[in-house]
This record gives C-alpha cells, structure tokens and sequence, in this order.
C-alpha cells in the first residue's frame, strides 16, 4: 500500500451507521486517499459499496431513496402472491409460522429472512460479479461477521461480495444467519465491531476510524426484558470496541458522531445521521489536511477506483441449483425459464425469483451470474425452508359490549411435498364460532402449477344465532356438517383463478334457543359449485389499492336422493384507492337463492361492523341479500418509521337488506348503517375499535379483531 494512503475502518451500528456516508463525504471533498476499507454491519454496507465503486453522494441518494419498511419485508407484495396465498390471509391473520421435521418443532431463525435485502445487495454489486479475490475490487476491502456456532470471528478476503456484506449484518435475531460453506454467520460486532486488525493487516499504517456504537443505556431505561438483553449485548461490544480503540496511534483519527438519539432501527432518520457524519469531519479538519493529497494527485487516484465495466450480454443458460424437493426445483426453473436468451435485466431476474418466492416454500432465493466456456449465465440458488410441515394460526373476534360476542380460531398444518410432483397434505382445525376440521390434498400440476386438484373432507359444527332488527335474539341453531368436496382449478396468473368442484354430504341441523325461520333435521345434498376471483388488492387488512371481485354458483342437485335442490348465487366486489394518507374503500355483496327453500346452503347472513353497523353479527339471515359500502379511513402517525403501528380512524356509511323469497328482492326500504372507528395494525393482525348505528335506532360498540374484508371460504 502506498505511504501516503489512509485506511478507512467503519464500525457497525444498524442505521446509526449511514453517519459513515457523512464521513465519506468530507474526505472526498479534503482529497483523503483511501486505499484499503474494512467494516462491519452497517459499516461494511457502506464500505464495501464504496469498495465497489460508488462515491458518497451516489451512497447518499441510495440511502434516501431504499423504502426500508419494505426492505425487511421478505414476501412479495400481495398482488404478486399465488392466489392460494392470497387465500391463506383470510384463514390466517397472525403472522406466525411454525415449522415441523423430525419430530421436533422449528421457528424462523430470524424476523426478516433478508430475501428483498439481498436482491437489493446483489443489485448494487452486479459491477464485481468477475471479482474472485476483494483485493482486485476498486478499493481492497474486507467484511467482518461472526460464526455463530463458535463466536469466532470470519473475516471475508474473497468470494461473493454481496453474500460478505449480507452474512456482516445479520443482526441475531433480526436477520436469518447466512450459510457460507461449513459456516452459520451472524454479524460482525459480536467478534469485532469495528475492526481497527483487519485494516492495518492489509498494510494500512494511517488510519481513520468512525465508531457510531450504541451507546449503554440509563438505568431509567432498563425497565424491560429486551432492554436488559440489548444493554448486556450492548456492554460485550463496549468492551471489545474499547480495546480495539486503544490500540490507535497518534497518526490515527477517530470520529464517533454524536448521534443523540438515533437508534440503530431508525434508517428513516438516515440523513440526519449522514449530516451528522459531516459534521463529526469537520470537527477533525486540520487532522484530515495533514492527510490529504494534491488536487491532481487525487483525481488521478479516484479515477481507477469507480464502478467497473457491466456487460455480461445474453444469458445462454440457467442452472438452478437442486434441493430437498424436485418439484421447488422445478418452480423456481420454470419462473425464471424466459430469462434465457435475452440480455441480462437484473429487474426481470428480480421478478421471475419474487414469483417463484411467492410460493411460500423458500426461506431464501439467491442468483449469481457465472461465465462458463465462453458464456454467461445464471445460476440460482433457492434455499427450501428447514421443515417438512409447517402451521399457521389465525383469529377472528367480536364483541359488540352488548352481550353479544363470538370468535374463531384456526390452526392450519401443511405437509409440502408429500410426493414429486408438489402435493400438499393441508390440515385446517377451527374452534370457537365454527369447530370442526377440513382435509384436503392440493394437488398443483401443469407448467408452473397453473392447474390443480383438490379432493378434500369437511367435518364442522357451526352456531347460527338469528336475532331481531332490534338486536334480540330470537332463535340459535347447531348445524353438523359433513362433506366431501372434489375441486379443480386454473390460475394462470397471480391474479386470478377459476375452480369448479362437486360436492356432496349431510346437514344436521338443531334449534337450541328460540323458534327459527329455517327448518330443522337432517338434509342430504349434492351438486356442483363454480367461482372466480380477480384479487389485485394491497392488503385485506388496511388496503390501499387494488380490487377483488368474486362470482360463485353453487348447484344443487337431487342426486343420490339428496333432499335439496337449486341454484345459489353470491357475487362481491371491493374497490381500494389511497391518496396519501386517505383511503377509500367502496364494496358491494348480493347473494340469492334462485329458487325459495329453506336449505342452509342457501342462506346469507349480514350484520355487524361495517356490514350493516348497529346491528348485532349475523344478526340477519335470509335466502336474498344485498349490501353496499364506502368506507373512508386515514392513516396517522409516523408512516416512514420501521417498526410501528399504524393507526387508521375512519367512518361508513352502509346500505342493504335481507329477503326470505325471490319475489320481494329489492322491496322494501333498505337499512341504512353508518360507523366510527378506530384501527390499529398490529403484528397479530388489525385490531378495531369502533361505534355503529343504523336507520332502525338500534346501536352497537364493536371490538373486532379481523380485517375489513372477511368474504366466505371453505
């Protein structure tokens, strides 16, 4: 290295760390030489980027310009997710996955598995993908993470400069650990979280040093669990960082940014911590000078340590990399097939893989360009989830403070890959409300699954309350129901799906309290069902845009002396639209028994909050039904900070009815409904709090755990 060259060491410290940009900013800026860079964490984001070839104010705009809140989210955005996992966010609210292999129970090892993170780290270094040894990148760089298993320090030299800079930040916890080899990496600060070694190993003898650590807290502040935990962490890393200070000379720098109160989860106050960063330089101004070059002197050192050339050309062939499942093997080729042959678009890679990563199997979905016999390539990697069989869980609540309260709670257990060809074994269990259980296989066949069979057992018993339009319960039934359902489906796109099916089994029903509208006993039925649905919407809990329209038809038929007989109708729509914080959401429902009877399968229930407010849940049955809404709520608070909780309040103003025959659809006044609430979007799933009252005069409080849109499923 030569004499007059200075090494750069960042230290790690989550968003507190984009302070290095500042930093960067100013050396430039005095003409510091800087010949050799080794970080950690967030340092070694910043370092090895710059390693790469990005000057500071590229990294500036970088910095401002990544949406962090959906960085760490590893799923794709709900419109491109297969309609079946569209489906699952109306079974399960709660985001908690648990996994099964071995007779042991697994969890995520991580909150944010890192699969958008690492698309984005691959992205930024696509100009260093020919780079084998980081000594050859524009400036020698080293990354520092932790093996996990060891607590030994792993210092990367070489290899792939995005997986170095990934396995540097994987914060426990936080972040899966990143497999390397042998290895299970986790970040750098539990070795070494500002690695002064590292640099001067390289040949450094002048160096600058930046620290952003998290300071300790008070003791005030100790008034948790985790913050104890984070103090102790906090405390190891103190101490390790405190005796690789001391070990600097009187030619070093050393800038630690007073970064207040930035913590190292705010990325959203990233340029308040660079403006900081600059400041802290400044301060060292006539230290710096003495380190600095000519004007001409410097420019011809910057000149060789930009962005290398990128061409790689046209993809002659794709490889991916095999795994526990042929057929994840399969999906993951046949997502990325039409990538062959065409010049390399890393947008087009990055969809093809969040595509396949939408089916729900993978914990990560990697890509590498290689050049093999004169050609390049992709090769791509997915990394299958550590389990066998996984489960879900989900809640629904309601208590309208009226003495009338019901919920439901389900716990879905899926067994992947019970065969070659991707069959799932999926196993639903409900209590509450409804308690019974659904069997299914899901059979997906075809180019990329675009077909499917889905034979399934249906054994349920369901409380079915019927009350007054003044909210007095006049009658509640007990239905057992058995079922056997055969269906087939076809979904070409992420958008929508078409399934037909035959079905056939018993209701049993009984009256418990009251006298009833619909009959009793036991009725046999069989038939045939059809349905599509188009679903482009955000979210179903708080959506923001997008619709999803729904049209189904179930026939029934006096097959095998099946005791009912006609056609039912059902069709939904929901409109959402965000302008800033504002949302819009406008819905409709119409349901109708073609022919009048009194079989449950034809009757529609409506009632309840923000399905005709003021009314008691399902507190109207009828075998026609119709209802309108519009729903109008804002968003509150800090919508650019990483973690919250976003608060909505808002109101709606609902219209419609029930009928007992076919002939009177549509007389009759409608019931007007109107509501206000409260929303809170939690990590369990959307909580409301809110106050209905409809055109009879009857009102109604709500507490309602679940989303706005609850459409019927199986």
């Amino acid at each position: 290295m030569p004499p007059d060259c200075v090494g750069l060491v960042l230290g790690g410290g989550g968003a507190r760390g984009a302070a290095h940009v500042g930093v960067l900013k100013v050396l430039e800026r005095e003409r510091v030489p800087v010949c050799a860079i080794a970080g950690t964490s967030m340092g070694a984001i910043v370092g090895g980027l710059y390693a790469a070839g990005y000057d500071a104010d590229e990294l500036e705009r970088l910095l401002a310009s990544i949406d962090w809140a959906d960085m760490f989210e590893d799923a794709p955005p709900r419109q491109r997710l297969p309609m079946e996992r569209k489906e699952e966010d109306f079974r399960h609210l709660v985001d908690l996955e648990i996994g099964y292999r071995n007779g042991r129970l697994g969890f995520p090892t991580g909150l944010v598995r890192g699969q958008k993170l690492m698309l984005l780290l691959r992205r930024l270094t696509l100009s260093t993908w020919q780079t084998e040894r980081f000594d050859q990148l524009p400036i020698p760089f080293r990354a520092v993470a932790a093996d996990i298993t060891t607590g030994k320090k792993k210092v990367f030299d070489a290899g792939d400069l995005a997986v170095a800079i990934r396995a540097s930040m994987s914060v426990p916890g936080a972040f899966a650990p990143v497999r390397v080899g042998e290895q299970l990496l986790v970040d750098g600060g539990m070795a070494e979280n500002v690695p002064v070694d590292e640099v001067r190993a390289m040949g450094a003898t002048r160096l600058v040093v930046v620290d952003v650590s998290s300071p300790l807290l008070k003791e005030a502040e100790l008034n948790n669990p985790a913050a104890v935990l984070d103090q102790m962490v906090t405390a190891l890393m103190t101490e390790k960082t405190a005796r690789s200070l001391a070990s600097l000379g009187a030619g070093d720098v050393l800038l630690r940014p007073e970064l207040g109160d930035i913590s190292a989860a705010q990325f959203q106050r990233a340029a308040e911590a660079v403006a900081l960063g600059v400041q802290v330089a400044e301060a060292q101004l006539p230290r710096l000078r003495a380190l600095a070059l000519s004007p001409e002197r410097y420019a011809a050192h910057r000149a060789g340590q930009r962005h290398q050339g990128f061409d790689p050309g046209l993809l002659a062939f794709l490889e991916v990399a095999p795994g526990q499942s042929p057929s994840a093997t399969r999906h993951v080729a046949w997502a990325a097939q039409e990538l062959v042959g065409k010049p390399f678009d890393v947008a087009a890679v990055e969809q093809a893989l969040g595509r396949a990563y939408g089916d729900g199997r993978f914990e990560t979905i990697d890509y590498r360009l290689v050049r093999r016999e004169g050609v390049t390539g992709l090769e791509i990697e997915p990394r299958q989830k550590p389990w066998t069989a996984f489960g879900r869980v989900g809640l629904q609540l309601d208590d309208d403070f009226n003495g009338s309260s019901n919920y439901l709670l389900s716990a879905e257990l899926v067994f992947n890959d019970i065969n070659r060809i991707g069959g799932q074994w999926r196993n639903l269990v409900q209590l509450g409300r409804v308690t019974g259980l659904r069997s299914e296989l899901f059979q997906p066949f075809g180019d990329e699954g675009a077909y499917w069979l889905r034979p399934a057992l249906v054994v349920r018993n369901e409380s079915l309350p019927l009350w007054s339009a003044q909210s007095r319960q006049l009658a509640e039934y007990r239905l057992l129901r058995r079922e056997l359902d055969i269906g087939f489906g076809f979904s070409p796109s992420p958008a929508w799906r078409l399934e037909l099916g035959l079905m056939g089994g018993r209701d049993s029903a009984h009256l418990d309290i009251g006298s009833g509208l619909v009959g009793t006993g036991a009725q046999r039925f069989a038939g045939l069902r059809a349905e599509a649905t188009w679903d482009t919407l955000d979210s179903i809990d708080f959506p923001s845009q997008g619709v999803r329209a729904s049209v189904g038809v179930v026939s029934l038929q006096p097959w095998f002396g099946a005791d009912s007989d006609g056609d039912v109708v059902r069709a939904s729509v929901d409109w959402a639209q965000a302008w800033d914080r504002y949302h819009l959401l406008l819905g409709a429902r119409i349901a109708s028994a073609l022919e009048d009877g009194t079989s449950f399968r034809s009757q529609t229930f409506l009632g309840g909050f923000l399905n005709l407010s003021g009314y008691s849940e399902r507190s109207l049955v009828g075998s026609q039904a119709a209802l309108a809404r519009a729903v109008a709520y804002r968003r509150t608070g800090d919508t650019s900070r990483l973690f919250s909780l976003p608060l909505y309040v808002g109101a709606s103003v609902e219209a419609g009815n029930v009928w007992q025959a076919r002939s009177d659809f549509g007389t009759g006044p409608l019931r007007v409904s109107g509501s206000l609430f409260g929303g809170l979007d939690t990590p369990l799933g959307p909580v409301f709090l809110g106050f209905g009252r409809n055109s009879g005069g009857a009102d109604s409080w709500y507490l309602s755990f679940g989303s706005m849109l609850r459409p019927e499923t199986r």
